[in-house]
């Protein structure tokens, strides 16, 4: 069946509703705050994630996949609308999508089982129904909802749980399932039985990029035990590998595995371990009472745990640098996404998640609305994606500064005064070390002009409200 399907599929014989009937099923595996180079499979010289690292051997894993925004509203936004977030006049943590389509209203049309189970941050109407989103199990603490775990297992094990339930009650399908979960976002805080799970570590910081070993520096300084805090952090990491495991081994199970698409990826880079760098505070005040100074040691020394990689990268969460918006993305459709394929070339993104999945299930939209592009044949390893839209990033305020990557070059322009644009050549120069603006003015005034005709179309004022950044 499966060969007579490829083949009518290519002649463009299949019918609208002899298609449906072998939809694929998709389940998206959304990681936070996790950093390209986290994955074994991405370099990592001491992370323990077989059942992820086998996903990618199984299926294809992308080197230039990029997120849509710094932080975890925006990059979520991205995925969900295949809008950049800058062009939302209102912060949608605060105020939801507005008018855009999101790609679970598009396929729950097509007839397709939604669910989302995990953190939410994607607007204030969290009941089941919105975006066209059958079943949502959502929470918003970094935590979970539920008790803290003091076992092996992790922090998100609940949130796989429920999408486990919902794969099985869906398994004739088609569905699709957002399974977003907290790791590694802070506060990591592994249970002795985590730690015991992922064993001893020593670190040899010779083994990481110039970049992290900065961190690893700060970390010192700080006064923190570099090895100690890596593997919190690991520990935290290896417990959502294990529930990825169970997932995957529960779709075999059920007989999902060949047609159901199985995405990992994460919402941006890693956080820093401090915001911005400073030494500890003795005391934190606090509008209705003040933190006692044993209780913000303990909290500084948890932060410390932030250890998340952006392998050669520079920066990490909150910054427009490769290490904040470069992101693993792997892809497994048993016979169709190439099994052992690494994908270094193809320039995609999160605003392409929309697109490419309606591709693939025969689900039509105009691609003028949307800012993504369909990445599918690159997804199926028929082809690189070569982009024609480009990719472009600023915060939601009208005095930020935006940066582009078209191509092979990525630029960043600044309104501070006596500021510099920065030019970097991304294939020669993926930790952008070397400033080429100065040697190439052509290159900066072609994409200083794509990025100021965009911003054109942006909103003039951003409406003010909670602040629900993270």
């Amino acid at each position: 069946m499966k060969t007579l399907l490829s083949l009518l599929s290519s002649l463009g014989l299949l019918t609208s509703s002899f298609a449906a009937e072998f939809r694929p099923n998709i389940v998206f595996l959304f990681a936070d705050d996790f950093g390209w180079g986290d994955l074994h499979c991405y370099g990592h010289p001491y992370s323990k994630t077989p059942n992820i690292d086998k996903l990618a051997a199984e299926g294809t894993r992308f080197l230039q996949c990029y997120a849509t925004g710094v932080t975890c509203c925006p990059s979520r936004t991205g995925f969900m609308t295949s809008k950049f977030p800058a062009t939302f006049a209102k912060y949608p943590a605060n105020g939801g999508f507005g008018d855009c389509v999101t790609i679970t209203e598009l396929l729950k049309k097509q007839g397709y089982a939604t669910g989302h189970f995990g953190k939410w941050h994607i607007g204030p109407n969290e009941t089941d129904g919105t975006y066209g989103i059958d079943v949502i199990g959502a929470d918003d603490e970094a935590g979970g909802k539920k008790k803290e775990r003091t076992g092996a297992s992790g922090r998100d094990a609940h949130i796989y749980e429920d999408a486990i339930r919902f794969i099985e009650k869906h398994k004739g399908g088609p569905f699709y399932v957002n399974v977003w979960g907290h790791i590694s976002h802070h506060p990591i805080t592994p249970s002795e039985g985590q730690l015991d799970a992922f064993g001893p570590l020593q670190v040899d910081e010779s083994k990481f990029s110039p970049a992290m070993q900065e961190k690893f520096a700060i970390c010192k300084k700080l006064g923190g035990d570099v090895s100690a805090h890596m593997r919190a952090f690991l520990a935290d990491v290896k417990s959502m590998d294990v529930e990825v495991g169970r997932l995957l081994k529960r779709l075999n199970e059920l007989g999902l595995r060949e047609n159901t698409i199985v995405i990992f990826s994460s919402d941006q880079g890693p956080a820093p371990i401090r915001d911005a760098g400073e030494e500890p505070k003795k005391e934190r005040p606090n509008k209705k009472k003040k933190e006692p100074a044993a209780d913000t040691a303990a909290a500084d020394n948890i932060r410390l745990n932030a250890m998340g990689y952006a392998g050669p990268h520079r920066g990490g969460k909150h910054g427009q640098y490769e290490g904040g918006v470069r992101i693993p993305f792997i892809v497994r459709w048993p016979g169709h996404a190439q099994a052992g394929r690494v994908d270094a070339t193809s320039i995609i993104s999160g605003a392409d998640w929309l697109p490419t999945l309606c591709a693939l299930t025969g689900t039509k939209i105009n691609a003028a609305d949307f800012d993504g592009e369909d990445a599918s044949a690159a997804w199926l390893g028929k082809a690189e994606h070569v982009r024609t839209k480009p990719l472009m990033w600023k915060t939601s305020s009208p005095k930020s500064d935006p940066a582009i990557r078209f191509e092979n070059w990525k630029l960043h322009l600044t309104h501070r005064k006596n500021g510099e644009s920065e030019l970097y050549d991304i294939a020669t120069d993926p930790a952008e070390s070397i400033n080429l603006a100065v040697k190439h003015p052509d290159i900066v005034k072609k994409l200083s002009a794509k990025l100021e005709a965009w911003q054109s179309t942006l909103p003039k004022e951003y409406e003010k409200g909670e602040d629900r950044e993270d």
